[in-house]
């Protein structure tokens, strides 16, 4: 018996015990806050998980048995029987409310027993919110290079012989980027990873304000000015980034665009491109932006004379301006957040008389080499049907390899505008600055002798948020709703371990052989009536009893709790009366 008792000393101490972890949960997760996430932490989450079914089933026993010992204290040391009611029968919170119902007498000892039971949920839930992950960044300011406006003045278009010896080179780029438009034409940066421009018309009328927000959903549906980028250096890898650019983009607005027959397209020569454009009136010049500009296309060679032949004739308006565009980057990935128009004159080396040339010259070579971009030295070019310019305004997605004419009049004059815009940007951002538009530019500004090619860019200051690595975070607040209920659940447990081992009276409250105790409808051996209540029952298990009428012969019944076997009790019934 005494290895017995000493067993069950041994395990009380260890269940009342048990709410201590929860304390140690608490203080864990308080120790590992504020430090990177690890496999560690990722089990103590895991459970955390298990703390809202585990740490209310626990409150549930250790609270009980502390208010069931202290009631029985109480009762050894005489108090009232509703007193001794509450506590006993405070199993949960329901019951605890239930008996304050019941009693018709609310007490402090009952509102001080329900907001005991609260901290039953209270605990489990404040442990599963305890803690998490958290992802913070550092901020600073960088510098951030970008192809410098400037640039622009050293463009092949500048003279006929520098067409000739860079005509290998700005061909190639221009129709790669041409032929991979169907990938990378609603995309924020090009295929070599150059950040693209909006096309300030496309935002122009949004706003009054200076700046043109960009709004767009997951950036598809931007208008870019050209499908090349701007080339960009020194992105911080992992942080994002938020940085401005200023460049320079044409822009091509045509209020005009229809069909006509041979005689009154008057397109000229066919020895040359199915499509041009040129100034209006013909063979004239610019003085100032923006320029009249006429665009004309074969539409079908049907006809035995040109003159019959179908044709696209679009009037326009062509203009060269400068732009600052904020840029919002996360790694080397790019989008421009908002533009708005700046002084033309941006550079040191982009003048009123570079201005000026610009409008004659490169303006001119333009229109004469990119219609012939693709098809220069042909002969009978007519015969081969639309350039692949041609047929990417018809219709960007779906132009590779076809042969046939485009009928670029059924364009309206808005879709026609935003394509040729494209187009003339595509190409003259293709004849200067070549040698940045490849990528990989970062190898350039990390080499401590700078090459020349570093000269080409401009700086511009940014401001970088750079993540570190995830970290865990306690919520204090529910750090301590679980520390508080954990430490009263403790008290209790104690308190109602103590009680059991020190009070004298057996342990006989709440159950049913209990009522069999000194009950002369229920015949039992002389004594027992120092057995705890299980002791008890262990002894009469096979006793059948009832609660029944134990007057059944007399004209008023009597309801009491008998032993059914003996003939001394019957079932009760709801015609008869009852004292």
């Amino acid at each position: 018996m005494n290895k017995l008792r000493s067993f069950i000393l041994a395990f009380d101490v260890v269940f009342h015990s048990s709410s201590l972890m929860f304390v140690a949960l608490a203080l864990i997760a308080a120790r590992i806050d504020g430090k990177e996430v690890s496999q560690y932490g990722q089990h103590l989450q895991q459970v955390l998980l298990l703390s809202p079914t585990i740490f209310p089933v626990i409150f549930a026993a250790l609270m009980g048995r502390c208010f069931k010992y202290l009631g029985l204290n109480l009762a050894e040391r005489g108090t009232t029987l509703g007193r001794l009611e509450q506590l006993i029968g405070s199993t949960s919170l329901f019951s605890a409310l239930e008996r304050q119902i019941s009693l018709r007498g609310f007490s402090l000892i009952g509102y001080i027993l329900m907001i005991l039971w609260l901290l039953s949920p209270l605990g489990g839930q404040s442990a599963l919110r305890l803690m998490g992950e958290e992802t913070n960044s550092v901020f600073s300011n960088g510098t951030i290079q970008y192809l410098n406006p400037d640039t622009v003045v050293g463009t092949a278009m500048g003279a006929a012989s520098d067409i000739n010896s860079a005509r290998s080179v700005f061909s190639p780029i221009f129709l790669a980027s041409l032929l991979s438009s169907s990938k990378y034409q609603d995309t924020s940066m090009d295929l070599w990873g150059n950040v693209k421009m909006p096309r300030f018309a496309s935002v122009e009328s949004s706003t009054s304000d200076e700046w043109k927000t960009i709004k767009s959903d997951n950036n598809t549906n931007i208008t870019y000015a050209s499908l090349i980028g701007i080339p960009v250096a020194q992105l911080d890898k992992i942080g994002a980034s938020n940085f401005s650019v200023k460049a320079r983009q044409w822009d091509v607005d045509c209020d005009k665009n229809e069909m006509q027959g041979g005689k009154q397209a008057d397109f000229g020569s066919m020895d040359v491109s199915t499509w041009k454009v040129a100034y209006t009136p013909v063979n004239s010049s610019c003085s100032k932006w923006p320029c009249s500009i006429s665009f004309k296309s074969m539409a079908n060679n049907d006809a035995e004379n040109k003159d019959y032949f179908n044709y696209t004739v679009a009037s326009c308006k062509l203009s060269y301006d400068a732009y600052e565009t904020r840029i919002s980057c996360k790694g080397r990935s790019c989008i421009p957040t908002a533009i708005r128009k700046v002084d033309s004159y941006i550079g040191v080396n982009y003048t009123r008389d570079t201005d000026a040339f610009f409008r004659n010259t490169p303006a001119f070579n333009t229109m004469i080499t990119l219609p012939r971009i693709d098809n220069l030295g042909v002969g009978s070019v007519a015969f081969r049907g639309s350039t692949n310019a041609e047929k990417w305004m018809a219709d960007p997605t779906n132009f590779v390899g076809l042969k046939t004419y485009v009928q670029l009049y059924e364009l309206s004059p808005e879709v026609l505008s935003n394509r040729l815009t494209i187009l003339w940007n595509s190409f003259f951002q293709s004849t200067y600055a070549m040698n940045t538009l490849g990528g990989n530019l970062d190898q350039t500004f990390d080499n401590t002798t700078q090459s020349t090619d570093s000269q080409l860019f401009n700086g511009t200051a940014s401001t970088i948020s750079t993540p570190m690595p995830s970290v865990w975070k306690l919520n204090w607040k529910w750090f301590t709703a679980l520390l508080v209920s954990s430490i009263i659940l403790q008290i209790a447990a104690y308190m109602g371990l103590f009680f059991k081992y020190y009070t004298c009276v057996p342990d006989i409250i709440g159950y049913a052989s209990s009522m069999t105790l000194l009950n002369p409808y229920v015949p039992t051996p002389t004594g027992g009536t120092t057995l705890h209540g299980l002791e008890r029952t262990h002894m009469l298990q096979d006793m059948k009893v009832m609660i029944g009428d134990v007057c059944a012969n007399e004209t008023i019944g009597a309801v009491a709790f008998a032993k059914a076997d003996e003939g001394r009790v019957a079932r009760l019934t709801r015609r008869r009366l009852y004292v």
